[in-house]
């Protein structure tokens, strides 16, 4: 006999019959009730073939894609983690999908790519197996210890000097956009949005909307970020702020730095360069979050590393 609950105005729909357990979850009761009449039926007959048996994990990846992954903000990033999942595992079916299977794929990324990359990537498949559940799928999502991200946080700052040789070596507009990402820690994706309407130069103010987690926020200019604005205003060939996009500004700028000799320096080291010199200037946890937006503290420390140097006149 099926169990029918009704769970957030859904209709979960459970049958434990004959060994079998099967769960699928509906917006319609009337179609719950047909659904589960259907799957005893076969149970009775032997015909039953479970969803997992059949289903591959590419299909599910697939569909969780369109469905959800689309409309989130990280999908162009994140769609080619999906593409690559499919080629290592899309063809096992989801019963073939185990701890085991799921722990021999962790530890062979983890020889090919970061501690935060494979964690990701783990749990863009369990995501994907969680919601498999509430579509009929999947009855359950396997368990392994996820890669630790402990000592895994970039600690890369520039020295003074190297900053500076950093600056002054780059052509004047690209010199000025690294200026203005250090001095207001915004993301590339931020500033490359941001449109000339956006910005208040008489109140000293930038004011980013729809940011990466969802919240607008407003960002006070200090004196070298409203000179490199203002240069960028006015070379400005559009209604955009910049003229680059983000990958143009990226592809520029590690040229750049290879060109140079800095090594195992990447564009967003600035922000965390940025979220760094406006602890050093005395501006508090609360006070720099509002700046660069992060919501989670322990994850703005993580990309926080204040130079030693700095602290010396508040000690003494």
């Amino acid at each position: 006999m099926a169990t029918i609950r009704k769970r957030s105005g859904k209709y979960h729909t459970q049958i434990r019959k004959n060994g079998s357990n099967i769960t699928k979850t509906f917006t319609n009761k009337a179609d719950a009730v047909k659904w589960a009449r259907e799957q005893e039926v076969k149970i009775d007959q032997g015909t039953y073939i479970s969803e997992k048996e059949t289903v591959t994990l590419s299909f599910l990846l697939e569909k969780w894609e369109q469905e959800v992954l689309r409309s989130l903000k990280s999908w162009s990033v994140e769609r080619y983690k999906v593409a690559m999942i499919q080629r290592k595992l899309g063809n096992l079916t989801l019963d073939k999908v185990t701890s085991a299977v799921l722990v021999k794929y962790r530890d062979t990324r983890l020889t090919e790519a970061a501690n935060q990359t494979v964690k990701h990537e783990l749990g863009l498949i369990r995501r994907a197996m969680k919601l498999g559940i509430e579509w009929g799928y999947v009855t359950s999502v396997p368990y392994l210890t996820l890669p630790s991200l402990k000592g895994q946080a970039r600690t890369r700052r520039l020295k003074k000097e190297e900053l500076d040789y950093l600056i002054t070596t780059l052509e004047p507009y690209l010199g000025q956009i690294t200026v203005l990402l250090i001095e207001t820690a915004m993301r590339r994706g931020e500033l490359a949005k941001l449109s000339l309407a956006d910005v208040d130069l008489e109140r000293r103010l930038v004011h980013l909307q729809d940011t990466k987690n969802g919240d607008d926020r407003t960002i006070p200019l200090s004196n070298r970020a409203l000179e490199a604005i203002k240069y960028l205003i006015d070379n400005a060939k559009s209604d955009q702020l910049l003229n680059y996009s983000k990958d143009q500004l990226t592809d520029r700028f590690i040229k750049h730095c290879k060109s140079i000799g800095i090594e195992n320096f990447r564009l967003h080291d600035l922000r965390h360069e940025g979220v760094s010199k406006l602890f050093e200037k005395g501006l508090n946890m609360m006070e720099v979050s509002s700046i660069s937006g992060h919501k989670d503290l322990a994850m703005l420390k993580r990309y926080t590393h204040i130079n030693p140097v700095t602290l010396l006149d508040k000690i003494n």
